[in-house]
This record gives C-alpha cells, sequence and structure tokens, in this order.
C-alpha cells in the first residue's frame, strides 16, 4: 500500500491515510494505477534521467497537510481518494466526503448556473446588465458611456469591471453582496466601477463575479446559494456542495480547515466570501468532477442534464482572450486547445482542475494549503502520465556537458537595468540560479538552461567585439503561466548598485533619482508600479525607517498623484513618524480623492481634526 507511516511536519503530525475508491465509480480501478499515481509526480520540466517524486514525500516538501483527488476517464468518475488531514490541530483525516473551498474554480460553477437562467430566456446574455439589474446599479462613468456591460462580457472577463484581489471575512464583519458592491462598511473592497472601455480587453475580475451573481440573483427572485442548488447541485447529483456562506451545519464536520504555508492551521480556519460566485464554493473533487463532466458531455452532444451543446460550447471556446472561455480557461499545448480548467485560491486553500476537450478524462484535486498549486500540477502529470493523456506532458529534454570554466563564466549578477537582479552561481559545473530557491539549472541546447520546476529557461549570449554577457530571461510565473514575453538581463558590475539596495543602505537621494531615472525611460516597469512602491514602502515603515519610507511613499505620490492609496501610505507614515501635521494635510488629500474613505476620516479624527 502506499501508506505505510507516520511522519512528523514542523508545526503537526500529518497522518497520511487514503479512503476507500469512491463508490460512484463505475470502473474499478486497479491498485496498481493509484499506486503508479502516488509514486509518479513530475516537475513542471522533464529532464531525461530525472527521477519522479512520491506523492507522501512531496505533501511534506510542500507542507500540504491534506490533498483529495478524482480522476475521470470516459465521462464517468474513475476513482477518488484523499491523503492526510482535514486540520493539522485535529488530525481528522481526509475522505472522498471531505469539502474544500476551491477558490476561483467557483466561477466555472457560476458560470453555468447563469448559463442555465439563459438557456429559460430568465437573462439575456448580450443585454445591458443596467437594464437586467433591479438591485443595484453599475456606476455611471466615462468608460461605461464608450460600452455596455452584458453578462457575456461578464462571463469572459471583458467588461471592463476593474481588478480586485478576493478579500476574506468572518462571520461578525461579514457585508452583503450589496454593501461589497457599493464599498460600504463593512465591506473592504473599494465601490465596484468600470475603469475600461467594455469588451475591448481582457481583465480578470473577481468584482465582475459579483455583479453576474446579483443579476442571477435578481432575475430569478432567488438567493444565489438556492439557484445553483436547485439548477446545478441536484440535477448533477452534487450533495456535498454549497455556496453558502458560512458553510452550512450539515456539511460542517466534512469542512477543511485551511493552512498557512507551513502547515500551521489557520486561526478562523474557514473565512467567509460574500462573492459567492467569484471564490466563495465549497466542494469534494468527486462533487466538482460532476459539473466538469456535464461541461464534456454536452460539448460532444452527449446527454446532459442541465447544459445544452451549444453552451457548453461556448463555455470551451475562446472569446475576448484566446486561453479563456466562459468561466474557464483553455490550455494551449502545441498550438492547439485540448483542454480546459482552472486554478483557484482561497485564504488557506488552493485547487486545480485540467479536463480534455473532447475525450471524456480529466482530473480534480484540492489541497488545503496555500502552497498547494505546484502539489496539484504535479499530481496532474503523474495521473496524465498514468493514464496516458495525449497532447499533455512537455517533452523531455536530454542534458548537454558543461565544462566547469563555462559554469564560471555565466556566473554573476545579473539585471534587466531597472531594479529586478538574480544571482546565478556555480558548484563546479553546475549553475544555480538564487531567484527560485537556488534551483539547479540544466543545460538542455547551445547555452540555454531550464530548472524542473518552471516552464521557460535561460539563455546565455555574448557580444563577441565587447565579450560582454546577457541572458534571456523567460519563465512562468509560480502558477504556470507565462504573463510577458523574454526579457533580456545584463550581466552586472561587481560595484553595481540597483535602487533598491541604494536605498537599503541609506543612499537616498541616489535611489530617488535612479527611481525617477525609470519612470522617464520605463513608466510602465513593474519596479515602479504603486503596489510594488507601496509594498516597499511599508517595508521600511515596519523597521521604523522612517526617513527611507517617506521618501518611497513621496515617490509614489508623485508618479500617481490621482491615487487615493498612495497618499493614504504617506499620511500614514508621517503619523507614525510624529509629523502629526503633514500626516493631517495628506489625509485631508485622501479625502479629496475620495471622499467616503473611513480610514482617512478615523485618523484625521485621531489627530484632532473633526469631520
Amino acid at each position: 500500500m502506499f501508506i505505510k507511516k507516520l511522519y512528523c511536519l514542523p508545526i503537526a503530525l500529518l497522518v497520511l491515510s487514503s479512503c476507500t475508491v469512491s463508490k460512484d465509480s463505475r470502473t474499478d480501478p486497479s491498485e496498481f494505477k493509484i499506486q503508479q499515481v502516488e509514486n509518479g509526480l513530475l516537475p513542471a520540466v522533464l529532464i531525461e534521467g530525472e527521477p519522479s517524486f512520491n506523492l507522501e514525500e512531496r505533501m511534506e516538501d510542500y507542507q500540504v497537510p491534506g490533498v483529495s483527488v478524482a480522476v475521470i476517464k470516459d465521462y464517468k468518475i474513475l476513482w477518488s481518494k484523499g491523503y492526510g488531514v482535514l486540520d493539522a490541530e485535529t488530525q481528522q483525516p481526509v475522505t472522498v466526503e471531505s469539502i474544500f473551498n476551491v477558490g476561483s474554480l467557483s466561477k466555472g460553477v457560476a458560470s453555468i448556473t447563469a448559463l442555465t437562467l439563459v438557456a429559460d430566456g430568465s437573462l439575456d446574455m448580450y443585454r445591458d446588465v443596467n437594464k437586467q439589474l433591479t438591485s443595484w446599479q453599475l456606476p455611471e462613468n466615462d468608460f461605461l458611456n464608450q460600452g455596455i456591460v452584458t453578462p457575456l462580457l461578464l462571463l469572459n472577463h471583458s467588461s471592463g469591471v476593474m481588478f480586485s484581489p478576493s478579500i476574506s471575512y468572518l462571520p461578525d464583519n461579514l457585508p452583503s453582496l450589496l454593501q461589497m458592491l457599493n464599498g460600504e462598511p463593512p465591506a473592504k473592497e473599494k465601490q465596484t466601477i468600470v475603469d475600461k472601455i467594455p469588451g475591448t480587453v481582457f481583465q480578470y475580475s473577481n468584482p465582475g463575479f459579483a455583479i453576474l451573481q446579483q443579476v442571477c440573483i435578481d432575475v430569478s427572485g432567488q438567493p444565489f446559494p438556492s439557484l445553483a442548488d436547485q439548477r446545478i447541485f441536484k440535477p448533477l447529483k452534487m450533495e456535498m456542495t454549497t455556496f453558502e456562506q458560512p458553510v452550512p451545519e450539515v456539511l460542517l464536520s466534512h469542512a477543511s480547515a485551511g493552512h498557512l504555508g507551513n502547515s500551521e492551521t489557520l486561526p478562523n480556519k474557514r473565512y467567509l466570501y460574500p462573492n459567492m460566485a467569484a471564490g466563495g464554493l465549497w466542494s469534494t473533487p468527486s462533487d466538482y468532477a460532476r459539473y466538469v463532466i456535464e461541461i464534456q458531455k454536452a460539448a460532444v452532444n452527449q446527454p446532459s442534464e442541465v447544459l445544452s451543446s451549444d453552451l457548453a460550447q461556448q463555455m470551451i471556446s475562446p472569446h475576448a482572450a484566446r486561453n479563456y472561455g466562459l468561466g474557464v480557461f483553455l490550455r494551449d499545448m502545441g498550438g492547439e486547445q485540448h483542454y480546459f480548467g482552472h486554478m483557484g485560491d482561497n485564504r488557506g486553500f488552493f485547487a486545480g482542475y485540467i479536463a480534455h476537450m473532447t475525450d471524456g478524462h480529466g482530473a480534480v484535486i484540492f489541497t488545503n494549503s496555500l502552497k498547494g498549486s505546484a502539489l496539484i500540477r504535479e499530481i496532474m502529470r503523474s495521473i496524465a502520465t498514468a493514464y496516458s493523456w495525449e497532447n499533455y506532458l512537455p517533452p523531455t529534454h536530454t542534458l548537454l556537458p558543461l565544462d566547469q570554466e563555462m559554469a564560471k563564466f555565466y556566473s554573476g549578477r545579473y539585471t534587466d537595468g531597472f531594479d529586478e537582479s538574480f544571482q546565478i552561481r556555480h558548484e563546479g559545473s553546475s549553475l544555480f540560479i538564487d531567484k527560485f530557491d537556488n534551483a539547479r539549472l540544466y543545460p538542455v541546447e547551445d547555452n540555454q538552461f531550464v530548472t524542473k520546476f518552471r516552464d521557460g529557461h535561460l539563455k546565455f549570449m555574448m557580444d563577441s567585439e565587447t565579450n560582454a554577457v546577457t541572458v534571456e530571461h523567460y519563465f512562468a510565473d509560480n502558477l504556470g503561466r507565462f504573463m510577458q514575453d523574454a526579457r533580456i538581463y545584463n550581466k552586472m558590475l561587481s560595484d553595481e548598485k540597483l535602487p533598491s539596495e541604494l536605498m537599503k543602505e541609506g543612499g537616498i537621494e541616489q535611489a530617488v533619482l535612479s527611481y525617477r531615472n525609470i519612470w522617464v525611460t520605463a513608466p510602465q516597469d513593474l519596479s515602479i508600479s504603486e503596489n510594488r512602491l507601496n509594498r516597499l514602502g511599508y517595508w521600511y515603515l515596519g523597521q521604523q525607517l522612517f526617513e527611507r519610507a517617506i521618501a518611497v511613499f513621496l515617490l509614489n505620490v508623485e508618479f500617481y498623484p490621482e491615487s487615493a492609496n498612495c497618499y493614504d501610505s504617506l499620511a500614514e507614515a508621517y503619523m507614525k513618524s510624529g509629523q502629526n501635521e503633514l500626516a493631517i494635510i495628506y489625509y485631508k488629500k485622501v479625502l479629496e480623492l475620495d471622499p467616503v474613505s473611513s480610514n482617512a476620516i478615523l485618523m484625521l479624527k485621531q489627530l484632532g481634526v473633526i469631520y
């Protein structure tokens, strides 16, 4: 058997226990196949001769207390199985009936719920949502004057509705959906608005799905959880699935706790999300697989329960972006799209699934850890290997020799010319990159290197006249996405300093000049983005290095003078450094830009200013 022992994690004892094969499996899977999956985990990049991983070991490596898996074959759930514990404190084991928060995998289920309303004529996919909403209206502005927001645009993320990360709540501060849309306390979100011309650009939007949730409520006259239960969960026999916030009592004993990246249980275990359509779903992999199979069957004109073939095809076809349909991502394999799926996370959870568009196979994997994303992909690749999925696995690389002199020559620091750098070091003839936790670089083509755990490559280039070394850097992010084109990094001189390094060493004036130079030459560079500078300023503020924090925040208001948040951060730094008069000036500036800023009003009251 796969499970043979107990083993200790740094925070809690993880008991890795398998449950029985799911009762809904119509095909009795061989124990050999399951063991093959459990012992065949593969990294993002395959190197000839490199061994596969064991699931138990990788759960320990990634500090993931619990995992649940469902495998789909021939449009049926072939098997499902749980590993580890629901809660590192209580040690309750994961079973096939354990439910997990699935984050953005909620969007696909919300999409199919909305499409059932389209099918019966209750919801018009092409009509202005403001003409279908009765309890709330999307605020008018210049962008909305140039186009209308429709349910279709909400579903494919081209509505122009603003981007906003998911925000979690507790029962005693849970806002209603309308409070969240309006940006009213106790909601922590800003008012939902359009900040792009509708229909012109793909912009992933959680608030867009909050609007979708509200329009479904308004046209159906039902609470969203009840609507999904009636339209989707009951017909598909998803008995362990709910949008309810919090998890209803009948399912609570099956609900996993969320965990930090060190396997420590979150203080409140399970957080709440009024934007249910974007990230509030709780489910088991087997239940979620039933939703996936419904799309697969409908798309190929097999008998389905809730979705027509036409709507299923729309779900898995490109719209505003080549790689996104309606509530699902589309995966390119060799230039063709064969799979659809999604990854999703919320506080303490990571979930993912992948499904073939025409061949009826796939898998659903849920974890109860912030660090579950890489583990999910490794398990997916193991499943793909065990069941011979076509067009899924990347090619296997054959290593080329690298001598010690060339390894030494390539070693050094490299910068993009702005405020980002990485170090390459050598040990004998092997290279390692600090940017990815000192991952080893493998030579696979002439001057080209890969790492095992990230898609992409480094390619070294040398100018024959100057002997200057540059490197082409093209790697995916930690979710496997390529967010930008390849970037060129130059090898740095030994005494060369980046702006952030100058600031860290106390060279404030020189650092400020360097950041201003970046603003002039490359204002879109991420090193001077509002969010990046805000995070940098707060790092110094947390260290009580007030002069440096204020210098960074002053740059942010200089670069982004229309941002109330920039002024709010600067005012806070002045206040914490004892410069109350300046704090008052900048909190007042916040209110000029955002008259309903509750934080600015509260801080001004604390500073003796009555509002």
